[in-house]
């Protein structure tokens, strides 16, 4: 069985980032979908809320399984079966980041390869900084979040 991980703080999970899990499902036998702490940020949701958002916008997709974690994604996928750790990239930005985290994660494990899926264009502009800045200023995130994370993002900025 190909099992593959999708990490991330998903602070909070994007249609971007929903758009990479169901192509990666159709990829690979299992996608864990890992919520973990970015220690470099401050967090709007705590990762239960964050957890409990991602498994209600996945709702359907029999092959994905939403976890929590606080180790290193390598160990992680390890410890779970998985030799893929899938990377939304959308456009060169995010290339060079991602390329020098899969190098740094080969250099930790060599048995897991990293597979980058390039964002659908029309979710290219979108990161979880930028939706919070708008929904912050009540400006309209409809097409940008699931629609569980527009009303969670309602109710902190209200």
């Amino acid at each position: 069985m190909k099992t593959a991980v999708y990490a991330g703080s998903f602070d909070p999970i994007t249609l971007g980032h929903v758009d990479v899990i169901k192509r990666a499902a159709k990829v690979f036998d299992g996608v864990l979908v890992v919520v973990s702490v970015n220690t470099s940020k401050h967090a709007m949701f705590s990762i239960d809320e964050r957890e409990k958002m991602i498994k209600e916008a996945l709702v359907g997709i029999s092959n994905v399984k939403v976890m929590q974690s606080n180790e290193l994604t390598v160990r992680f996928a390890l410890d779970h079966g998985a030799k893929f750790l899938v990377r939304g990239v959308r456009g060169s930005n995010d290339i060079d980041s991602e390329m020098a985290i899969a190098d740094l994660n080969e250099q930790l494990n060599d048995k897991i390869q990293t597979i980058f899926l390039p964002t659908n264009p029309k979710y290219r502009a979108l990161s979880s900084s930028m939706i919070k800045e708008i929904a912050k200023f009540h400006g309209d995130i409809t097409g940008m979040v699931p629609k569980n994370v527009a009303v969670a993002l309602s109710s902190k900025f209200n």
